[in-house]
């Protein structure tokens, strides 16, 4: 199965947030370091505004960088036209500010859409989190165009076969569930990157 990594680097004011440093590096290149290394195709998604900044960074990953709808618009509408471009059966949808995702959450997340139509984390029973998260390409753009005002929600109770994935099934490869913490700003940061010295340490 042929897959893409979509990051999306369009949060924060102006789509900065991913470019936030966390000791030395922009905060982006540790979500691009936990992409499987048999990915297709990395695409980085930015701001308009923030493009030029995030161009060194898709280079040396060979990543692709495409322009982002804005953050402020259901997740729906955001994944929508990375499927429509995507050619491949699936992608993996990461968020640029989530510096503690490591390569077996994504390769977990990768592995789940070569049996179902997404895998879909949901640390708790009324929360799923729609990115990170996993999705195979044909079945989420037939719900797409036969429910095309459905924000994610909705649509996909019109997509059969999701794994929601628990809590207790990550903490296998991460006990804390680190890798669904947000990096929101400079303190974030710093707190960021001690606890990151101390894994590595």
């Amino acid at each position: 199965m042929e897959y893409v990594a979509a990051v999306f680097a369009n949060i924060g004011p102006s789509g900065r947030r991913g470019l936030l440093r966390i000791n030395n590096r922009p905060m982006i290149e540790y979500v691009l370091d936990s992409v499987p290394d048999d990915v297709k195709e990395i695409l980085i998604l930015s701001h308009p505004e923030s493009m030029e900044d995030y161009r060194v960074m898709a280079e040396e990953y060979s990543a692709e960088l495409e322009e982002a709808l804005d953050e402020s618009l259901d997740m729906r509408f955001q994944l929508q036209p990375v499927f429509e471009k995507a050619e491949a059966d699936g992608v993996l949808a990461l968020p640029c500010d989530t510096p503690f995702i490591n390569k077996d959450v994504t390769t977990f997340l990768r592995n789940i859409i070569t049996k179902f139509s997404a895998g879909i984390p949901r640390p708790s029973i009324d929360k799923p989190e729609f990115i990170p998260a996993s999705y195979r390409v044909a079945p989420f753009l037939k719900a797409m165009k036969e429910n095309p005002s459905l924000g994610i929600n909705d649509l996909v109770k019109h997509v059969n076969n999701i794994l929601y994935i628990s809590a207790q099934s990550f903490k296998v490869f991460d006990e804390r569930l680190r890798f669904l913490t947000k990096v929101q700003n400079a303190s974030d940061a710093r707190k960021a990157g001690q606890i990151l010295q101390a894994l590595e340490g």
